[in-house]
């Protein structure tokens, strides 16, 4: 099965149905100069599977991508350098190519390529 951007949607939740990894934390901010936290978390929905951007517990300027299956189980987790706290979520392209943005304090930011995401789906 291939991956296109139309499988991707950008989605808030408050929590996620199943478990948060050790070491890990759901924060998400109400913005990028901001410490007030959001109302709900930034994820991006797959299909049935979640990518849900958690923050590390030290604080580190990362957050943990963790991959929740229909079912709520954690399915995969690795972590991304660059942005933490993630408070929104962006798509660009369309079809088979297009990146996934994912925007945190201070407006740092990762960008993960369709062909990423995909790649965390085959585990």
């Amino acid at each position: 099965m291939a991956c296109t951007m139309n499988m991707l949607t950008p989605i808030t939740m408050h929590k996620p149905k199943g478990p948060i990894p050790n070491g890990m934390k759901v924060t998400a901010l109400a913005g990028p100069n901001t410490l007030n936290p959001a109302p709900s978390c930034p994820i991006l929905a797959i299909g049935g599977f979640t990518l849900w951007p958690m923050s590390y517990i030290d604080n580190r300027v990362s957050f943990g991508m963790v991959m929740y299956n229909p079912k709520w189980k954690v399915v995969h987790a690795m972590e991304h350098k660059g942005a933490r706290y993630i408070y929104k979520i962006t798509l660009t392209g369309s079809g088979a190519s297009g990146t996934a943005t994912f925007w945190g304090q201070a407006d740092q930011k990762v960008t993960m390529s369709l062909d990423e995401i995909c790649k965390i789906l085959a585990f």
